[in-house]
């Protein structure tokens, strides 16, 4: 058991949820959390003085971590390097991070502070090769209905290339749509490829959906955001909370599920539920799809489309 430090810390003002809350949280969670974090990098959103104070994200893991938490090595590369420059290291350093397996990890993790926990699409044995794709449908605000709508399109612009996807209610305003994949495709490979997908979606749904960048350029559109596929990029974990004001979960969801249920519909205090539900995204990883026949087909569909590939800088776009 995990001795809670400033247990009584208010951590949620708003709905008055104290550290000894958060940390208990994730022990009771881990059943459902533990299999879509086992085995894949982690990155914290931590809020040391709760979220009344600043928050910040950790990759590296601190020496002081116990040693059952295993560590794993990522060499930075030059330009990401150079675009985010740590004082006193190297371009070419590395960045060392968590990887955690039990319930009591992630216990630890809730009492340094942690609110929520952020996955790789790739595990840590092949992070080449990812098991995972994610569309993150970001709605403006308000769009409750748009959002759905987006979700229902999305669903039948992958399945038509052979992908079957979950959907995942994220705690914040939108919904990630999570399909488990034969790692067998390069992370690149899938990257643009998962590009060209939400181009062609944005093309066929253009008062629906978008893939600009700027928020003030999108207009009363979903975006249909790719960039989770990228190389080193992560996505908030299913379980875990959200530094949001009611401690909202990220939460798997059947589609039965997706017209009624919110994307912020679960809280910490629904712990119990949640254990008693269902997950459709960990039952869908026993039968993951094969993205060979993806990336021929959709690299084929958007070659006949016309279209062209805006080049993409996040830091600059």
């Amino acid at each position: 058991m995990v001795t809670i430090s400033n247990e009584s810390r208010v951590v949620f003002p708003e709905a008055g949820h104290t550290k000894g809350d958060v940390v208990r949280y994730y022990e009771r969670i881990a059943p459902r959390a533990l299999p879509h974090l086992t085995g894949r990098p982690l990155s914290i959103k931590r809020y040391p003085k709760g979220l009344a104070g600043a928050g910040f994200f950790q990759k590296n893991v601190p020496p002081h971590y116990p040693e059952s938490i295993a560590r794993f090595e990522v060499p930075r590369s030059r330009a990401a390097a150079k675009k985010h420059p740590k004082k006193g290291a190297a371009a070419d350093d590395k960045t060392v991070y968590p990887l955690v397996s039990e319930a009591e990890h992630l216990a630890y993790l809730g009492n340094q502070g942690a609110i929520e926990l952020h996955v790789t699409p790739a595990r840590a044995s092949d992070m080449q090769h990812p098991d995972r794709l994610v569309l993150d449908l970001d709605p403006p605000p308000g769009a409750l209905d748009l959002v759905r709508r987006a979700a229902h399109l999305a669903r039948a612009g992958l399945e038509r290339y052979g992908i079957v996807a979950t959907p995942l209610a994220t705690g914040s305003k939108g919904y990630h749509l999570v399909a488990p994949l034969v790692p067998t495709v390069p992370v690149e490979t899938l990257a643009t490829t998962m590009h060209k997908l939400a181009t062609l979606l944005a093309a066929e749904h253009p008062d629906e959906l978008t893939t600009v960048f700027r928020v003030a350029l999108r207009g009363p559109r979903v975006f249909v955001d790719w960039l989770r596929n990228n190389p080193s990029a992560s996505v908030v974990a299913p379980y875990s909370l959200r530094a949001r004001a009611a401690a909202p979960v990220a939460t798997p969801l059947s589609w039965a599920e997706i017209d009624t249920v919110a994307p912020d519909a679960f809280t910490l205090t629904d712990v119990e539920r949640l254990l008693e539900r269902p997950d459709p995204l960990a039952a869908q990883a026993a039968s993951p799809s094969d993205p060979l026949p993806f990336v021929r087909d959709v690299d084929a569909a958007f070659d006949r489309s016309g279209l062209v590939l805006e080049i993409f800088d996040r830091f600059r776009s």
